[in-house]
């Protein structure tokens, strides 16, 4: 028999499935009705603009930029960088 929890569990996967089913149905639409090329990649490069600028502000790719910032400004990585970058015949 399901208990209290697993009903829970059973109605949150059906209503996670209910909304991209229908997430779905409004993308399919949206496609459906775009006749000139254009529209489809304007829409798709704004999508791709949003999502960029969205990680690019988000805390975890801040704080790797900082650390990789911390890093190449360590006298011990600035020498390594010029010993990748001109390498001696």
């Amino acid at each position: 028999m399901f208990g209290l929890s697993q009903w829970r569990q059973s109605l949150q996967w059906m209503d996670f499935w209910r909304r991209t089913a229908a997430m779905s149905l409004g993308q399919m639409e949206r496609l459906l009705s775009l006749h000139d090329p254009r529209e489809l990649r304007a829409w798709w490069l704004a999508d791709v603009r949003q999502m960029t600028s969205d990680y690019m502000r988000s805390p975890a790719f801040l704080a790797l930029m900082r650390l990789n910032i911390t890093l190449l400004n360590q006298p011990m990585m600035i020498k390594a960088a010029q010993m990748m970058a001109l390498p001696s015949r």
